[in-house]
């Protein structure tokens, strides 16, 4: 395994450059484990939201300043973990 040599940089987007350009590759350990991840595989699913429901989405969205897709996810999470009722 070799050593990574850092020059001196004489601007932050000369160093910018640098790090950015640079293949680790040959600065990691060979031992076989180092890329293995295990995740399930997941997927994000589109649902249709009428128009006006979507509107409404966006427009609190824009109040909080967090993107429509966050707050149905943690409007959907907080509603999941509320027990069911029963019918």
């Amino acid at each position: 395994m070799s050593e990574i040599q850092v020059s001196e940089f004489k601007t932050y987007e000369e160093e910018v450059a640098f790090w950015d350009n640079l293949d680790t590759a040959p600065f990691m350990e060979d031992d076989s484990e180092w890329f293995r991840f295990e995740i399930a595989e997941k997927r994000a699913i589109r649902v249709a939201i009428l128009p006006e429901l979507a509107e409404e989405l966006a427009r609190r969205a824009h109040i909080h300043g967090v993107s429509v897709g966050t707050l149905v996810n943690v409007s959907l999470l907080e509603h999941l973990r509320e027990p069911p009722t029963t019918a």
